[in-house]
């Protein structure tokens, strides 16, 4: 029993020695990976450090230098939007008239009378019927108008003293009524009026009133209302606008002003030309007295716009010629189409459609030829119903076109900015689908309406510029608007200028073997932008300044060190 315990034992003791052997083997094997790998580590991040102390070194030591010189700057405002055609035009046609095809695409370029549209050609004879038939009412609405003048005579229109005229013969009544808001001024009272300061008079009593030639007036106060006096006098014993001094019975100043009508009544008009002015100053005059007589008086606003309406008709019946002569809608001016708005599934309304059909049997070429030049009696015996087309002034959106001269786009602006930019600033544009080329353009409109989004608020500029080959609307563009400027002053590169709690300064010297920059000049700094700097005052044209080259950022620079 010993025996066999004491072999137990010493093969548990040999059990535990193995894994003793096995666990410090483990334990070495881990500590020499970590090793390695720490090794390695270290190893990595020397290596990057040199190659950053290596490009930051470069970087540090690279100095350039520029010379002084005179040229122009101008301090800018930027921003980006999405360029669109200036003065585009939508082509229509009358309604009545039927498109069979648009032979147009977008962005296709057009001359002047091109083909955009072919349309059925007989309604087109109806429209033109139609047309026409308007124009004739007119003309009889335009015959029963033409009574309807301005009178030849400005009545006074009341009783009443005249104390000022304003308009004399020839005079255009319209430019004396901007003048002086009145042809003449009228006393309605008999009274002219005078106020000033004083407290002690009342209501009743009575003054004296001296003119300016010495002569007295009997006035009497009207009223005084915390502490200002009026004072009336007799309108036909001085004039408006005179001054006076008013005096007690004793002779003592109370105060003095100018005279003014007291109860005032205005002679107005608004056509013609005066051909002869019937009132003098100081005259008096009844409700059916005559102010003034007039020739070149306008029509009434009435014929007038009867006047409208029949030039609107004749344009519309010129455009309906055209295209029966042409057989088709035409480009009216050289340019390229944006959109095409006519979509051709839409169907017009049942009585288009009849009175289309009705017009394609019943007008012929000899009821055209007589509409054209002898009336529109034989179409309205075809039985085209053209009353029922007076209610139609709309018109048929075809195409929108742009004569190709002009873009522009509305930009931001930063509420620090946007009182500094005006209409008539110059603009750089430059266009993202267009690399490399620059346009000039000019500030057209400031829109100083508030834009707030998320805190933030701005307002905006338009920016118009010549159209070039290749831009297209929808297109992205950048812009600099030069808001102050100045030419012919020296400047530096912006870089060289460096910054200081008191000023500024720019380094004239460099050390190549030290490579240190020296020779600092203090300067005065005035228009400036990110790209170079006035300079007003501490160095001459020709001084060369040197500087360090910008550094770029911490990652620029590790991705620089990692792919060397």
């Amino acid at each position: 029993m010993d025996e066999l315990q004491r072999k137990d034992d010493a093969l548990f003791n040999a059990l535990n020695q193995a894994k003793k052997k096995k666990r410090r083997r483990r334990l070495i094997t881990i500590l020499v990976i970590v090793a390695v790998v720490a090794a390695a580590a270290v190893l990595g991040i020397n290596y990057l450090r040199k190659k950053v102390d290596a490009r930051m070194s470069i970087l540090d030591t690279a100095v350039l230098n520029a010379t002084a010189e005179y040229g122009n700057v101008s301090t800018r405002v930027s921003g980006s939007g999405i360029i669109e055609d200036v003065d585009s035009e939508q082509i229509t046609v009358p309604k009545g008239v039927k498109i069979e095809e648009v032979i147009v695409k977008s962005n296709n370029t057009l001359k002047e009378g091109d083909v955009i549209a072919t349309v059925d050609q007989s309604s087109v004879i109806s429209t033109m019927a139609s047309v026409q038939e308007k124009i004739d009412k007119l003309d009889e609405e335009l015959k029963k108008a033409s009574n309807d003048q301005a009178s030849t005579v400005v009545s006074a229109g009341t009783n009443g003293r005249v104390k000022r005229v304003f308009i004399r013969d020839g005079d255009d009544v319209a430019a004396c009524m901007v003048e002086n808001g009145a042809l003449a001024l009228i006393s309605l009272d008999g009274k002219l009026a005078v106020d000033f300061n004083i407290v002690s008079l009342q209501a009743g009593d009575a003054v004296q009133v001296e003119r300016a030639d010495g002569h007295m007036l009997e006035g009497t106060v009207e009223k005084n209302l915390n502490g200002k006096a009026t004072v009336l006098v007799s309108d036909n014993a001085a004039d408006l606008d005179e001054e006076v001094r008013v005096l007690d019975a004793e002779g003592k100043e109370l105060g003095k002003g100018k005279l003014y009508i007291h109860s005032e009544f205005r002679i107005t008009g608004f056509a013609g030309r005066a051909v002869k002015v019937s009132v003098t100053e100081n005259e008096q005059i009844y409700p059916n007295s005559s102010i003034c007589t007039l020739a070149d008086t306008a029509y009434s606003a009435r014929y007038h716009g009867i006047l409208k309406q029949r030039r609107e008709q004749e344009k519309t019946l010129l455009e309906l010629l055209s295209m029966y002569q042409g057989g088709a809608l035409r480009a009216p001016f050289d340019g390229t189409i944006l959109s095409i708005d006519y979509k051709k599934d839409e169907k017009t309304s049942k009585d288009d459609k009849d009175e289309t059909a009705s017009a394609s049997s019943a007008v012929s070429e000899m009821d055209l030829y007589s509409m054209m030049f002898g009336g529109s009696e034989s179409v309205n015996s075809t039985g085209v119903d053209t009353t029922q087309e007076e209610a139609k002034t709309e018109e048929i959106k075809v195409v929108t076109m742009s004569p190709d001269v002009s873009m522009k786009v509305s930009v931001k602006i930063d509420e620090a900015d946007i009182l500094s930019v005006e209409k008539g600033q110059a603009a750089e544009v430059t266009i993202d689908s267009l690399p490399g080329q620059m346009f000039q353009g000019t500030v057209t409109d400031v829109d100083r309406t508030a834009n707030s989004k998320a805190g933030v608020t701005s307002y905006s500029a338009e920016v118009t510029f010549d159209k070039g080959a290749g831009m297209l609307t929808g297109m992205t563009a950048n812009v600099n608007i030069n808001i102050v400027g100045t030419e012919n002053v020296l400047l530096v590169p912006q870089d060289a200028v460096q910054r200081t709690s008191t000023g500024a300064f720019v380094y004239t010297e460099y050390d190549e073997n030290t490579k240190t920059l020296g020779g600092e000049v203090p300067v005065e700094i005035g228009i400036e932008n990110s790209d170079s700097a006035e300079i007003v005052s501490g160095i001459e044209e020709g001084t060369v300044v040197y500087y360090n080259e910008k550094p770029k950022d911490f990652m620029d620079i590790m991705m620089m060190s990692a792919y060397g």
